[in-house]
């Protein structure tokens, strides 16, 4: 009798966990084929685009991967008027952490100037220059000296030589990259093929943005060269 009701007790104990079993495989099972939908990019779109909802479509994915703790922006909502932290590809659902408002989002330190600075490849390291790093900016200039050039030019009415220019390069300024962007700089030739070149971003106090803009200045009238050191991190 006693068998017979240990027999019992066990079959009873195995149908609970049997049913206990199934009931929790099916749950997980529903959450990972239910599906629930979240905003895609419908292009890429590069960092730092203050985002809109025309830029996004929905698309269904599996609960589970919200339900996981995946960290990913749930409605289109949600999207409108921030910006992008850094890339976002088409069709993936976009984390939280990459898109922030604009309050949360700057470049710099907020006291910090933030300016761009062309560098082709042959005058800013190759085009080898990447965020965070450290840079040395100068003006490269050629100068004949005032008060001679009149004495000269006298001399080389009777077939003297002009006067030797002197190189001379002016240290601008010590600055830290915060972004770089590829692109392409057209030569005035237009049968000639276009060249690479950076578009580096700088931060520095507002009287060394006006230092590295004065040389911008001349380096693009043509009167000097601008020329990119990689430099030690301070």
């Amino acid at each position: 009798m006693k068998q017979r009701l240990l027999n019992l007790l066990l079959a009873v104990v195995a149908i609970a966990a049997a049913v206990y079993g199934a009931g929790y495989w099916q749950r997980n099972y529903m959450q990972s084929v239910t599906l629930v939908q979240l905003p895609v990019p419908t292009n890429d779109i590069q960092p730092y685009t203050l985002l809109t909802a025309s830029m996004f479509e929905l698309r269904e994915f599996p609960r589970a991967l919200v339900e996981q703790g995946s960290g990913y922006v749930l409605a289109t909502a949600d999207l409108e008027g921030k910006i992008s932290a850094g890339m976002l590809l088409t069709a993936q659902p976009v984390p939280a952490r990459m898109a922030v408002s604009p309050e949360q989002f700057r470049l710099a330190d907020p006291t910090l100037e933030v300016v761009s600075i062309p560098a082709e490849h042959v005058n800013g390291v190759g085009g080898q220059l990447r965020i965070g790093e450290w840079v040395n900016i100068y003006r490269l200039r050629v100068t004949v000296e005032a008060s001679t050039v009149g004495e000269d030019f006298t001399g080389l009415m009777d077939g003297a030589a002009l006067p030797t220019p002197e190189p001379t390069v002016e240290f601008v300024a010590h600055v830290p990259i915060v972004a770089v962007l590829d692109e392409t700089s057209q030569p005035a030739n237009q049968g000639a093929e276009p060249r690479p070149m950076k578009i580096i971003i700088v931060a520095a106090p507002p009287e060394t943005v006006q230092l590295i803009l004065d040389a911008v200045a001349y380096s693009t009238l043509g009167r000097e060269k601008l020329w990119i050191t990689l430099a030690t991190v301070p």
